[in-house]
């Protein structure tokens, strides 16, 4: 499946991944500052495990930094 995942396009994707799915195959810890859009749209953290991704979405992956 492709994806576009922080603008990086790529074919390696399995069928059927979910966000979560998405987060554990890249390796990647879903830490609480962490937010995930799909398409524009942002996703709840409670739906990183029932949230399927499709062919040619675009999943960008924010970490929310505090400054001052």
């Amino acid at each position: 499946m492709r994806l576009k995942v922080d603008s990086v396009v790529s074919n390696e994707y399995p069928e059927g991944l979910t966000i979560q799915g998405l987060l554990d195959y890249k390796d990647i810890e879903a830490v609480p500052w962490l937010v995930i859009s799909v398409n524009g749209v942002f996703v709840k953290r409670e739906y990183f495990k029932s949230h399927v991704l499709n062919d040619g979405d675009e999943i960008e992956l924010i970490y929310i930094r505090g400054g001052g």
